[in-house]
This record gives structure tokens, sequence and C-alpha cells, in this order.
């Protein structure tokens, strides 16, 4: 059965990077592609690995050496815990795939311990990104004793079991209760970000009850870290005892997870089958009736078509929802936090004036978080072809896929809107770039996503996961819309006060013909010269 597992395994991971096609594709374009796309690997790696590294480098030069390790362990954990979460259930519990598979000459339990396995190597190269450096600067200053290399091994290897099943867990009870209501697109959403609200608003309710700085905490901000850190996730404790040479906290950081996982795979493997047909039953009523029919324009149709097509997946939303709900969040915390608190929470007095001025770009960091357009195209899958046989125009499905992005953007636009301009004591330039410069972001990120997507479309896909969560289009995106965000607010808060507004000005502009730029090269592709990527 082993040979089984590893061979399931690299064809799943095959199929996740695109190792076969880069491999045996004749098209050279594509190949280009493949090569600009590990280019873009390479830095987005390189700029992790420097967070890591700068973040352990940071705590060690203010004395908060020790806490490094824990540190690490507990946000490679979080970060698994939160990218497993919104997979896990289409992924490992995906029957038409299993249904495929189990045809083969191919054992069940083969076919489950392969998935696990996949998801597992993911995560711990994921994990290792963070890790490694990290870990790195932290022993290059502490020296530590040849001890605390072989339990870190030892650490990054058992760390994604147990964030891997929490998750695994969570999404199948979502999926299962999703999958029962008559609005299961709209459900699974709904509840995932439900949970990541209950779980932010929990840690900010602790932080606000159990973290009133003092200055004798100030003085102690390394113990009062690694409290906080063992109340959030118990296993960095293990972990930090564990270098500290206690052979308990060791036994308990291999065991516990392995012996959850192993619990959960042997259960899962046994009741595979029934688990999948009753997480993903459904219920069907026969009481359909014929009505009039509506006439629309071209756009409209179009419209209507890509708003049933976004909402009929509930990935789909989920992964584009969360910055939006994220941002909404954000501007809720600071009207009812308000100025005074938030500048006694971070010991900084008198940072009113710089987060004014660095507030719309903050706030578009988050709503441009994810575009909804990146992925648009290669969405239509293996029925993009009935959308190149209507008689409409590539500018018009371009159209109608940028105006969804807009309208699902705009209500948690107006929400934010309403909250700042109610809660903050703005003079009218600000409220005026407050307002202006996030609605030029969110028109921009719908145009750059559509560009990317014409470059790197995905059309040969089995799961949506592959192409909202694991496409380069969706990843690059990312990285433009949060860095042309961060990137103007660090030289707005350079600028000051009488060069900030013409910077924001000039940032406007620049986005204003960036995103004429784009749209009009956009509208000169066919639809028929879009080439699966």
């Amino acid at each position: 059965m082993s040979k089984q597992i590893i061979r399931l395994c690299r064809l799943q991971l095959a199929n996740l990077f695109g190792i076969n096609e880069i491999r045996y594709t004749r098209d050279k374009k594509k190949r280009m592609r493949y090569i600009g796309l590990g280019c873009v690997g390479i830095w987005i790696i390189a700029m992790v690995a420097g967070y890591a590294g700068a973040l352990s480098y940071g705590m060690v030069r203010l004395g908060m050496a020790e806490i490094v390790p824990m540190y690490l362990y507990t946000i490679s954990s979080i970060l698994i815990l939160v990218f497993s979460f919104f997979k896990a259930g289409s992924t490992l519990f995906d029957m038409k795939g299993y249904e495929m598979l189990i045809s083969l000459p191919v054992s069940r339990a083969a076919i489950i311990v392969s998935r696990f396995l996949c998801m597992y190597l993911t995560n711990l190269m994921m994990e290792l990104l963070i890790m490694l450096p990290g870990v790195l600067v932290y022993a290059y200053y502490v020296r530590p004793s040849a001890l605390f290399y072989g339990i870190c091994l030892l650490g990054s290897l058992f760390l994604p079991l147990l964030p891997l099943t929490i998750s695994s867990v969570l999404g199948a009870i979502i999926t299962a209760i999703s999958s029962r209501s008559r609005h299961k697109s709209l459900v699974e959403p709904l509840l995932m970000i439900g949970l990541v609200v209950l779980v932010m608003g929990g840690s900010l309710f602790a932080a606000d009850h159990e973290s009133q700085f003092t200055e004798e905490m100030m003085r102690n901000m390394a113990q009062l870290i690694s409290e906080q850190m063992g109340k959030i996730y118990p296993p960095s404790v293990w972990f930090a005892h564990a270098l500290d040479g206690n052979g308990e906290s060791l036994l308990l950081m291999i065991a516990v997870p392995t012996v959850i996982f192993t619990l959960f795979v042997a259960v899962l493997q046994k009741y595979f089958q029934s688990i999948c047909s009753s997480i993903h039953a459904v219920n069907a009523k026969n009481n359909y009736q014929m009505t009039s029919l509506q006439r629309s324009s071209h756009m409209k149709a179009l419209w209507k078509k890509e708003l049933k097509r976004y909402f009929s997946s509930g990935i789909y939303v989920t992964n584009t929802l969360v910055g939006y709900v994220l941002a909404v969040i954000f501007s809720a915390v600071l009207c009812f936090m308000g100025v005074e608190k938030l500048e006694a929470a971070i010991g900084i007095s008198n940072i009113g004036a710089v987060l004014f001025r660095c507030l719309p770009f903050g706030l578009t960091c988050v709503l441009t978080m994810t575009s909804i357009t990146a992925v648009s195209i290669s969405m239509e899958g293996n029925t993009f072809w009935q959308i190149q046989t209507l008689p409409v125009t590539a500018k018009e499905v371009y159209d109608s896929k940028i105006l969804v992005n807009i309208s699902v953007a705009a209500p948690f636009y107006l929400i934010c809107m309403v909250l700042l301009n109610m809660s903050l004591n703005l003079t009218w330039a600000q409220r005026f770039f407050l307002i202006v410069i996030p609605v030029c972001y969110i028109v921009f990120s719908s145009v750059v996503g559509i560009t990317i997507n014409l470059k790197m479309p995905i059309f040969q896909w089995e799961n949506e996961v592959r192409v909202v969560k694991q496409s380069a289009s969706m990843l690059v995106a990312m990285l433009i819309g949060v860095v042309g965000s961060i990137l103007p607010m660090f030289g707005i808060a350079v600028a000051g006060e009488v060069w900030g507004g013409w910077f924001s000005a000039l940032v406007i502009v620049i986005l204003v013909l960036a995103t004429g730029f784009l749209y009009h090269k956009n509208n000169r592709v066919e639809l028929v010269r879009i080439s699966e990527g």
C-alpha cells in the first residue's frame, strides 16, 4: 500500500504545481509563463523568509530572544490552521475525485492517506518558510546547544499534524451543515467567516481585558507574550519547555498531535464513504414551476450570470469575502475603540495625525487583499467555449466580471465609510482621500485582476480550490493589491503632513492612469485568443 500512497501523492503534487505540464509542454509561451511564475514564487519565498528572519532579529534586539522559537511555532501553527481550514473540506472530502480513484486498483486507505500526506507536505513547506530562517537568525545570535537543533527538527516535523486535524474536522462540520441548506453556497462561507470573526473577536476581548499594559508589564514583555501565546496555542508551551530540556514536554509535543492525527485518520478510513455521503447529502424539491421570462441587455444578463456563478461556489465566496469582512471589523474596532485608546494600547502618543494620513491605504490594503476578477476567467473551466460562442464582445464579458467585483465590494466599502466618517474627527481633505482612494484601488484591483487572469488562465481543473486558492493569478493579484497599498502608506507616513496631501493626490492620478491603460489593453484581447494556461 505504501507504493500506492506515494504514487497518488506524487500525482496530486504534480497536479498542484503543474509539474507534468512544465516538463512535457511544447508551447513556448506556456513554458515562459511557468518560468515567470517560478520567478514570482522565488520572490515570494524570499519575502516570507526575510520577514521571518527580520521578525526574529527584531525580537532578539528587543531582548526577547527566549520567546522567538515559541513565537515562530505559534505563528506557523495558526497559518497552517487558517489555510487548511478554508480548503480541507473541499480537498479531503472530495467525493468526485474519490469515485474516480476507487475504480482503479488502489485501496481506500491509500486514497485517504495520500490526501492527508499531500496536505501535510504542502503545509510543511509553508511552515519551514517561517521556522527555518527565524530559527537560523535566533541560533546565530543566541548560540544554543546541539540539542536545540534536534528538538526544532522534531517540532517542525510534528507541528502540522494538530492544526491539520483541527481544520479538517471544522471543515467537515461546516461542509455538512451547509450541504443541508437550501442556499449551500452562501451558508458555507457565512459559517467560515463567522468562525473567523468569532476568533478575532475573542482575541480582541482577551487583549482588552487581560492585557492592559502597565509599566511593570512593559518591563516584562517577553513573559507577557509567552503567557498569551500559551493561552492561544498550548502546544507552543510544550515546544518551549522541550527546548529547555524538559522530557515530559518533548513527549507531549510528539505524542499528542500524533495520537489525535492517527485516531482521526483511522476513523476517517473506516467511515470515509459514509461520512462523505452524509456531508454532501442534499435536499432537493421537485416543485419547479415555469414563470414569465425576462429580457435584459447583454451587460445586465452577463452581470446576472456572473453573480450567480460567484455565489454558487462556497470556496470562491469565502476566499474573496474575507478581506472585505476584515475591513469592516477594522473599521468597527477603530470606531468603537477611538484614537485615544489606540494610542494608549500601542504606547505611542500623537499617532492620530499619522493614522489619519495612512488610514485610506491601510483600509485599501485589506479591501484589495483578494480580487474576484483574478480568477473569474479561470472559473469558467471547460465551459468557457460557451461564452466564446455567444453574440457578445470581449469587452462586455470583461466589464461584467469587473462589475461583479465592484458590486460585491461596494456594500462593505459603504459600511466602512459610514463607521469611519462618523467616528473620526477628520478634516475635509482627509475625508476626501478616505473616500476616493479606496474607490480607486477597488476599481484598479478589478481591472488588474482581469489583466492577470488573461495572462495566466487555468481551464483544466477538477476542484475549485485549484483555481481559487492555488492559482498563480490569485497570488499575483494579492501581492499587487497588498504591496501596491503598503508602499504608498509608508511613503505618506514619511512625507509628513504638508506633503502628505500632494502625495495622496499623486497616487490617485497614477491609479487612474494605470487603470485606464490596463482597461484599454484588456478590451483588445479577443475571447478566441485566450489560450489555456
